[in-house]
């Protein structure tokens, strides 16, 4: 019992001398405890100390106080919450050895930079990266960036969601959805950008918070509004204001879509329409709209279609000569004028037939059976790039995927247990579908060795591909006929690519950042 200006209970815990390793704040809010406590946790191995966004307020009416002696406490960044007010006066006795010399410090007199120097693996450049309660946080806001190549992934700090804020930038669209890290973000903040468009494909499948305010957004396709709002219950916050919505007929699923959902767009009230003078989203009559657009003169409207196609006619063609091959490349992915279009001709800048991912517990199977067959037993042979033979040692690893994937006319996919459970794996296999469907060809073979013992694993891009594309079977007696047939056409002669090293008699996969440094 302790007596100060009012008499209150003092829960006591005495944990001494035991072998904790950790402690977390949060099982005594949990636990009902927030007041009047003293708990003796000396002489553990208590290694972290978690805190808590809940602790109550600390008077002088209340006896709080954990002892915490004779214990290898960590200074690092997961110990800056300790500079959150009324937490430090709880703890009485708090020493912890600095990473750095090991040496057993006194946290009163320790400055709160001193624990944050963390950088976590992928934090984007010029942003803070740090932990708060559950979550990973990523700072971004007004770093004058237009672009994000990486993210870290909670699972680095033990969380298992991440908020990204990249609000007050000069992004002109959402990062893409196959940059690592980025599917786990569960809050996004880009507000005050440029971005004049969003598309579903490019938002993670967790969100539940997504600002996009005061960009330049004018309408949202149906396809976003239906997947985000009308046929799922994940998103709780949609913020939407300041940016220049088109109050028209061809808006209508827009309108219609915002007043039915308004409890979860806060700003609902406040998006005006662009091209009506005191008119909201809410307000606008969608009928009169309508009604307006079937009345036009048929004179204008000719006048305009006319001028639209004489403009674009003129655009194709000054875009066909000045970009021949991506042109092409476009009217195939858009099954236009494929009869015309080579698939060599496409390709001709590849430099390798095939890029192999592959798990590398499978580095045997590749090396020894899968490699020999298609370099020395085919003629001609064809040439294959291998993250072991043809990567840059130390180069960034995410830019050589992509450049891989991109300078090779296939993707084989080694499919086994070992790959569904490799982070890196499941990221060629993602960045190679995505290549896929941008050019609207198959690129991608797909080799199933071994059994997948576990099918939870497998992610939900890779299960609906299996699910609507045939795969390769190690185990099939045909496996090489159908492989060979499944491989390129092999090309007399083909033109080589700028974007390769070569040294030693072997050709080396270039990212942008080894290039610039060759040319600067």
């Amino acid at each position: 019992m302790y007596t100060g200006n009012h008499k209150t209970n003092v829960t006591v815990i005495d944990l001494s001398h035991n072998l904790l390793s950790e402690f977390n704040m949060e099982r005594l809010i949990k636990g009902g405890i927030k007041r009047s406590f003293r708990i003796n946790l000396t002489n553990n191995s208590i290694k972290r100390i978690f805190g808590s966004l809940n602790m109550p307020i600390i008077t002088g009416d209340f006896v709080s106080e954990i002892k915490i002696s004779g214990n290898p406490i960590v200074c690092d960044w997961k110990f800056v919450w300790i500079y959150n007010a009324n937490s430090r006066v709880i703890f009485t006795d708090l020493q912890c050895k600095k990473t750095s010399n090991e040496l057993l410090t006194d946290v009163a007199h320790m400055r709160r930079d001193e624990l944050c120097d963390w950088q976590p693996i992928f934090c984007p450049t010029n942003c803070d990266c740090y932990t708060q309660s559950d979550w990973l946080t990523i700072n971004c806001n007004g770093r004058q960036l237009d672009a994000i190549e990486q993210l870290p992934r909670p699972e680095q700090v033990d969380r298992t969601s991440s908020i990204l804020d990249i609000s007050v930038n000069q992004l002109t669209v959402l990062p893409a959805n196959t940059i690592f890290g980025y599917a786990n973000v569960t809050q996004l903040n880009a507000s005050y950008n440029r971005i004049t468009n969003v598309s579903l494909f490019q938002l993670p499948a967790k969100l539940t918070v997504l600002d996009l305010r005061s960009n330049r957004l004018k309408t949202l396709s149906a396809d976003l509004l239906r997947g985000l709002l009308n046929d799922s219950d994940k998103l709780q916050s949609l913020y939407l204001s300041g940016n220049d919505w088109m109050c028209d007929c061809a808006a209508q699923h827009l309108l219609y879509t915002i007043r039915a959902q308004r409890l979860r767009i806060p700003d609902a009230e406040l998006l005006d329409c662009h091209n009506l003078k005191n008119v909201t989203v809410l307000t606008a009559n969608v009928d009169g709209l309508c009604q307006a657009v079937e009345g036009s003169p048929y004179l204008t409207a000719s006048i305009i279609t006319t001028a639209l196609v004489i403009i674009i006619s003129l655009l194709l063609i000054a875009l066909f000569y000045k970009y021949n091959l991506e042109v092409k490349v476009w009217l195939h992915a858009h099954n236009i004028l494929t009869c015309c279009i080579k698939e060599s001709e496409l390709d001709k800048n590849k430099k390798f037939d095939a890029f192999i991912s592959y798990a590398h517990q499978d580095a045997d199977f590749v090396n020894h059976t899968l490699l020999p067959r298609l370099e020395e037993c085919e003629d001609p042979p064809f040439l294959i790039c291998t993250h072991e033979r043809n990567w840059l040692p130390g180069a960034y690893i995410p830019e050589q995927i992509i450049e891989s994937i991109d300078q090779s006319r296939r993707t084989i996919i080694v499919l086994s247990q070992h790959f569904i459970e490799s982070d890196w794996a499941r990221m060629e296999f993602r960045t190679a579908h995505q290549s896929s469907l941008n050019e609207g060809r198959t690129r991608i073979i797909l080799v199933k060795y071994g059994e997948i013992t576990n099918n939870e694993l497998v992610d939900k891009e890779l299960r609906a591909y299996m699910q609507m594309n045939t795969y390769l079977d190690w185990e099939d007696p045909r496996f090489w006929d159908k492989l060979r047939y499944a491989m390129p056409h092999k090309a007399a002669d083909r033109e080589r690519n700028t974007d390769m090293l070569e040294a030693n008699g072997r050709m080396y996969v270039m990212g942008q950042v080894e290039l610039n440094s060759l040319r600067a």
